[in-house]
C-alpha cells in the first residue's frame, strides 16, 4: 500500500460503518479497463495514478453527505471529457471533478465553489470534502441548540 493509500483509507475510514458506507477495491480488471479508457482520452498519468490508488482502496465509496465517488467502472466519469474534465462523483448538490489541472469540489454548474475547493491531489479533495462534512455537522448541532 501507498502512502496515499494509507492516507485515503484513514480519511474515508472515519465515515465507513462497514454495512451502507464500505470501503471495498475495484477488480483488478476494473480497474484495468478504467486505465485503458483513461489513456484513450490521454487523461495525464498523475491523475490516472491518483484515481488508480483511489480505487484500488474504495471504489463506488460515498458516505451520507457532500463526498461521494463513482465507481471507476462508470463511464460518467468521461462523460465531460470533451471539456477535459473528470466527473468523479457526486453527493447530495455536490460534484467531486478533475478540471483545469485541479481536483475540485463544486456543483453541476460549476467547476469548484471558489479556489479554496481547488486541490493539487486527490487526497487533498478528500480533505476539502471531509471539512465540509465537518462544518455541516457543526451547523447541524447550533441549529438544534446542542
Amino acid at each position: 500500500m501507498t502512502e496515499n493509500q494509507e492516507k485515503i483509507l484513514s480519511l474515508l475510514s472515519r465515515f465507513s460503518d462497514g454495512e451502507y458506507y464500505k470501503i471495498q477495491p475495484a477488480s483488478k480488471k476494473q480497474i484495468q479497463d478504467f486505465k485503458t479508457k483513461a489513456i484513450e482520452r490521454q487523461v495525464g498519468r498523475e491523475v490516472i495514478d491518483q484515481l488508480v490508488e483511489l480505487y484500488e482502496i474504495a471504489d463506488n465509496f460515498y458516505c451520507e453527505i457532500v463526498l461521494g465517488f463513482y465507481s471507476c467502472a462508470d463511464d460518467t466519469i468521461f462523460e465531460w471529457w470533451d471539456e477535459k474534465e473528470l466527473w468523479l462523483g457526486q453527493r447530495d448538490f455536490n460534484t467531486l471533478r478533475w478540471a483545469n489541472g485541479k481536483f475540485c469540489l463544486g456543483d453541476a454548474g460549476s467547476i469548484s465553489y471558489s479556489a479554496d475547493y481547488e486541490c493539487d491531489t486527490l487526497v487533498g479533495l478528500i480533505e476539502c470534502c471531509i471539512k465540509e462534512i465537518e462544518n455541516a455537522e457543526n451547523y447541524d448541532k447550533l441549529k438544534s441548540g446542542e
